[in-house]
């Protein structure tokens, strides 16, 4: 609205100069223009050019209503340039507002992936402490065998007497188990009674 009635302003303005260049002023003397000018430097005496009694006066009425035109043109020139800066200002606020969306949208997408690699991380946390607790039962279960074994062999070791004999020939390490001491003297003697005989 405001961008198309100031042309339309400035073609009046610029035909009722033309009119009114081509209107006679009668010659007026100093007294009477002096009135005039003050007349027209009133506010009342502005507004009463476009009184009908007033305005039927002649050419003074046309530089009134010029002057008032141009009065206006100015006014809606300062309206228009204020509304063109409030639409730059506009402007920079929609791409002010468009770069703080495009951050939002940044950091959910940065949230969604951290919230993905915790849940990933949180998982991998239950399976390995799930790894963890299956590990220590197998351990517990085998430290059981292993007290149980040690047990057993105690148990063997006091009722068989077990000895082991270690001596080495040619070479090698040959290892003889004796049930007990009255067997490994059996052997001895029976032993040493053959090469008495021969």
């Amino acid at each position: 609205y405001y961008s198309i009635k100031p042309r339309r302003l400035h073609i009046c303005l610029t035909y009722l100069r033309r009119e009114s260049q081509d209107l006679l002023v009668p010659p007026q003397d100093q007294d009477q223009m002096d009135q005039q000018e003050e007349n027209q430097a009133s506010p009342s005496s502005t507004l009463a050019g476009f009184i009908p009694e007033t305005m039927s006066q002649g050419p003074v009425n046309a530089i009134t209503v010029l002057t008032l035109l141009d009065k206006l043109v100015n006014m809606l020139d300062t309206v228009q340039e204020n509304q063109n800066k409030m639409e730059v200002h506009q402007v920079e606020m929609e791409g002010v507002v468009r770069g703080i969306q495009a951050d939002m949208t940044k950091l959910s997408k940065s949230h969604s992936h951290t919230s993905n690699t915790v849940s990933k991380l949180l998982d991998k946390s239950r399976k390995l402490s799930v790894t963890m607790k299956e590990v220590r039962d197998k351990m517990e279960h085998q430290g059981v065998k292993v007290k149980r074994l040690e047990a057993n062999h105690a148990h063997l070791i006091s009722q068989n007497n077990f000895k082991v004999l270690i001596f080495q020939v040619s070479g090698r390490v040959r290892v003889q188990h004796h049930e007990n001491s009255a067997a490994e003297m059996s052997v001895r003697s029976a032993h040493s009674s053959r090469s008495d005989r021969s």
